[in-house]
């Protein structure tokens, strides 16, 4: 009596193969308001057929890319886009931007699905910028129509929060002048008084 034996076709083997999931994760800490550009370290070729960020909350699906096509966004809370080597970039980020970062690479039949993790940790404390908000908003929105356009976005927020940082400074000195020299002139007037009633009192009658 013969054994039992099972027998698959080719398209199963490639279906179950591709399945399987290579998994690796990486830790950022990053500052409040710095821009983040988190790594696919599952990406080791081009040969794939799909790229997609997720953030584990959920599972939120943030972005996506098919076959080199252009970007797919999904219905996320805030600006992203890709960056070098499929990198997922997010402007200015804000302590309710940390967690857990999921990359998933689909490869074609007959290859192996792979994904990778970053665990996002931002610091808590944040400088007040309110001046600045306003104008990040606009241009986080510029990027999302034009993805190509972001190196030079995140440049001219960099050079607008120095420009405020250095207006800040300067009116703090100009505050600092104005301070003393109201000081020296309530010391003169006072110290005149002084000698005013001074004179006064050793005058003869």
């Amino acid at each position: 009596m013969f054994g039992g034996y099972r027998c698959f076709n080719l398209f199963q083997v490639y279906a179950m193969a591709s399945l399987a999931l290579c998994e690796c994760q990486v830790t950022m800490d990053v500052e409040c308001n710095q821009n983040v550009s988190m790594k696919c370290v599952a990406i080791t070729d081009n040969k794939h057929r799909s790229i997609t960020w997720y953030k584990l909350h959920n599972r939120t699906g943030i972005i996506k890319r098919s076959d080199n096509k252009n970007p797919e966004r999904y219905d996320y809370h805030r600006p992203a886009w890709f960056g070098d080597n499929d990198s997922l970039v997010l402007a200015r980020v804000r302590p309710e931007d940390a967690g857990v970062y999921e990359c998933l690479i689909r490869a074609n039949i007959g290859q192996t699905n792979r994904k990778s993790e970053v665990i996002l940790n931002v610091t808590l404390v944040c400088e007040a910028q309110t001046t600045m908000t306003a104008t990040v908003e606009k241009f986080q929105n510029v990027t999302q129509r034009n993805p190509r356009y972001h190196t030079d976005v995140l440049d001219l927020v960099s050079m607008c929060h120095t420009d405020v940082s250095t207006i800040w400074t300067s009116c703090g000195f100009l505050i600092m002048g104005l301070v003393k020299i109201a000081l020296s002139i309530i010391s003169i007037k006072v110290v005149g008084k002084i000698k005013k009633s001074y004179s006064q009192r050793n005058q003869p009658w």
